[in-house]
């Protein structure tokens, strides 16, 4: 299983403008995964290809490009159409996760999200990836 160019543990890259709620999150994610943050889509976009990453996570509301049109950019690159995107929200609305599936979502979890669930999650994502756990 590659997990990413060291072979040792999964990369989640993630878009996320705010800074406080990036702090949080880095502190649960890394001692289990390597972690690539983005502020906006701009350079997410430039670089993602070639990250090679075993989830990716958008939040929908950023600027410049939001998570719908960041999602479905990454779906039409064949090297990524395969990585499991997991979109962190504030929408709360049915039709707010409807449309994160319907631009290629995998996974969503509203904010504010509980660590344990979003760890759960990743663990899942991950697995459907690469077929083995971590």
């Amino acid at each position: 299983m590659v997990l990413n160019e060291n072979d040792e543990r999964p990369l989640v890259v993630w878009v996320e403008d705010d800074p406080d709620f990036q702090d949080i999150v880095r502190d649960w994610l890394i001692p289990r995964y390597d972690l690539i943050t983005y502020k906006d889509g701009g350079a997410f976009l430039d670089e993602i290809a070639e990250s090679e990453p075993a989830v990716i996570m958008l939040d929908v509301g950023l600027p410049g490009p939001d998570g719908f049109k960041l999602c479905r950019a990454v779906r039409r690159d064949r090297r990524l159409a395969a990585t499991p995107i997991l979109f962190l929200t504030s929408c709360q609305e049915d039709v707010d996760y409807v449309k994160h599936l319907k631009v290629g979502g995998t996974a969503f979890l509203t904010k504010p999200v509980d660590r344990k669930e979003l760890l759960s999650t990743l663990d899942e994502l991950v697995l459907k990836k690469y077929g083995e756990p971590l």
